[in-house]
């Protein structure tokens, strides 16, 4: 709770303000993270973990490259991508 009062001083919010805003933020980590866990177990795609994450496909991507993450990219895909280039 003294946290709370803390971020309350600082950012000049009432109670209920604050803990909307932490909680939001805190919701938000955490779809980031299960989009993250997702594309590292390779059980979805970069658009679908860019839609759970609530956030842009280039986010997505700056992320992954951040934390490493390869973009799943298989033969197949990069053919079918040269086909409409051509």
């Amino acid at each position: 709770m003294a946290q709370i009062k803390e971020i309350e001083k600082e950012t000049r919010a009432d109670r209920s303000e604050v803990i909307r805003r932490l909680l939001d933020e805190g919701v938000k980590q955490y779809q980031l993270k299960k989009a993250i866990g997702m594309l590292r177990e390779g059980r979805t795609t970069v658009s679908r973990a860019a839609e759970i994450a609530g956030i842009s496909i280039w986010d997505i991507l700056d992320v992954m490259h951040a934390k490493k993450i390869p973009i799943p990219y298989s033969a197949e895909d990069l053919r079918r991508s040269l086909k409409l280039v051509r």
